[in-house]
């Protein structure tokens, strides 16, 4: 006698559960091979470090008043009582300094000297190095302000009225500094690169001051390092522990020592070096920097790591798809023990000012989620990162921000990763932070064989009243979404309550009455059961949030699980 014939619908179903996601954004072409943890798209979610995924903090304005003109770098000034950040402000013909105390409210006013507004030219954003009580800001070239142009520096101590400005002459005597594009300090030493010495320029030199002296420099210090060797020259200059790190477009150097008689230069790498105008960062996994079309790269001491792999699709794309492009340096920052990597980038997602000209997405990397980190996107408008750390006072991670109309005008300063359901850029209207995950695909046990997909359980979170969507893509086809869309609503807390002691006064929180929640929680949970998917060899699952006013709040997945029987081939 011939066993029973089982259908599809006899077999108890199967689940495939996703709650680990601390893989991030992987962008590779090949949807086969995204790994459990990874996404093919996400936006506006971070990944928390034990698995799930939440949206991420906000963007708020500083300045609500608008500069004329574009930021091109900011520059910090710290000192007890006295934390500033300066803004090189360009217009067509030149770049003035602006001033603003404590990262609070509208700019306090133009740098000037003898009642003339301080002017570089326009040729390269001014730097600055803060070194015992002055801030020294250079771009390389002679200021272009009236009675200015024999002076190549200006020191700022926190105050308009005692800023000075300095010749660059290096003859050993005191006030003055060198004319450089570069400069840091290192081993009680100023440190400059790429200088203009007597009407020559000298893109391979490197030029240090008197020890524990940042005006007095001698002629016969410096070091000129592999000149013209490949047509390279000094992009960077930054210190890491023993020894100040000396970039070029195509190669690092280090330098060594600790005295004009010991000073020696070492190659550390001839395949890999820091794009011209972006500016390598510090950070506890070693300096992290950008070099030409491939990325960001981290030199941890002598090992060269590439660190973009799974981002770099976004670079080599066709017409109509995302596209991160260079027409503006990147700009790097390391802030919350993580890399914040700012660049030029139009995407596809239908979400207002996607397409600005000129905008800018900022994508974030977590080295604390896998052995090698992980990616997020943010499409936060923002260029010229900067990680201020004020003396005795709350470090923020701030940018130079754009409204998102038009092409994009980066004329205000804002704080990031602020704790706020919206982004305001200042425009006069808060802007909805539109937020989605999608998962890696759900194969079951086989990848090839079709399957019936039942009913998708997930545990959601939200700490307001909240619609998530889910979209269902089938078969490795990311070209779009299977129709229906399927929405759970979530109810977020209550309110806090004031406490009474009758149900008939005006308090609404009544001891022995009202329910009481666990202290510290701010997440209301829902354990959502959604529609059948239907038929296919594969699915993934996009979860996304469209705020408005009634509807907005940090919501996140931390389960998901994909039930599925397994059909039969014929």
């Amino acid at each position: 006698m011939s066993p029973p014939k089982v259908s599809a619908t006899d077999q108890p179903y199967r689940y495939d559960e996703k709650s680990d996601f601390k893989g991030g954004l992987n962008l590779r072409a090949d949807q086969f091979n995204i790994a459990e943890n990874e996404s093919p798209a996400l936006l506006n979610v971070d990944v928390d470090p034990r698995g799930g995924v939440r949206r991420r903090d906000a963007v708020t304005k500083v300045n609500s008043t608008a500069l004329d003109d574009d930021i091109v770098n900011l520059i910090s000034h710290y000192e007890e009582g006295q934390n500033q950040v300066l803004a090189a402000v360009a217009t067509a013909t030149e770049t003035k300094l602006l001033w603003n105390d404590d990262v609070t409210g509208d700019f306090d006013g133009t740098v000037s000297y003898g009642g003339t507004d301080v002017q570089f030219d326009t040729t390269q954003p001014p730097r600055g190095v803060t070194f015992n009580g002055y801030t020294y800001v250079v771009n390389g070239k002679f200021l272009t302000s009236t009675g200015h142009t024999t002076y190549s520096v200006v020191r700022w101590s926190g105050a308009d009225g005692s800023t000075a400005l300095a010749t660059p002459d290096i003859d050993g005597s005191d006030g003055h500094f060198p004319n450089a594009r570069y400069t840091t300090t290192w081993a009680e030493y100023i440190w400059v690169a790429y200088t203009l010495e007597s009407g020559t320029t000298h893109k391979n030199r490197v030029r240090w001051s008197k020890v524990n002296v940042a005006e007095n420099w001698t002629a016969a210090d410096y070091i000129d390092i592999d000149i013209g060797e490949d047509g390279d020259h000094i992009t960077a200059i930054i210190p890491d522990a023993d020894r100040l790190l000396v970039f070029k477009e195509n190669s690092i150097y280090a330098i060594y020592g600790f005295s004009s008689d010991s000073f020696e230069v070492r190659n550390i790498t001839r395949t890999a070096g820091c794009r011209d105008g972006s500016q390598p960062v510090a950070a506890t996994a070693g300096i992290f920097f950008w070099y030409a079309e491939e990325g960001i790269y981290l030199l941890s001491y002598d090992a060269l790591a590439w660190a973009f792999e799974r981002i770099k699709p976004a670079m080599t794309y066709d017409v109509g798809q995302p596209a991160l492009t260079l027409g503006t340096a990147p700009s790097l920052m390391w802030f919350d023990e993580r890399l914040w990597v700012s660049v030029d980038y139009q995407s596809d997602d239908n979400v207002s000012g996607s397409n600005q000209n000129n905008r800018r997405n900022v994508f974030v990397w977590d080295p604390s989620l896998t052995e090698t980190g992980a990616w997020m996107r943010h499409d936060i408008n923002a260029r010229s990162l900067l990680a201020y750390r004020p003396t005795g006072d709350t470090h923020l991670g701030i940018a130079a921000t754009s409204v998102i109309t038009d092409v994009a005008e980066f004329n205000r300063i804002s704080k990031l990763d602020q704790n706020a359901d919206v982004d305001d850029y200042g425009a006069g209207s808060a802007d909805e932070i539109v937020s989605y995950y999608q998962t890696g695909w759900f194969i079951g046990n086989r990848p090839t064989f079709p399957k019936r997909w039942g009913k998708t359980r997930t545990v959601l979170l939200a700490d307001n009243n909240l619609r998530i969507y889910m979209y269902i893509y089938k078969d490795y086809d990311l070209s779009g979404w299977v129709s229906p869309a399927y929405y759970k609503d979530i109810t977020g807390m209550d309110s806090p309550a004031t406490w009474d002691t009758d149900p008939s006064g005006s308090g609404d929180g009544v001891w022995d009455t009202s329910e009481w929640q666990a202290a510290g929680t701010s997440d209301r949970y829902l354990f959502a059961r959604w529609p059948t998917v239907g038929t296919a060899q594969a699915i993934s699952l996009r979860f996304k949030v469209s705020p408005s006013v009634s509807l907005r709040g940090k919501w996140g997945v931390t389960s998901i699980i994909g039930m599925y029987r397994t059909r039969r081939l014929r």
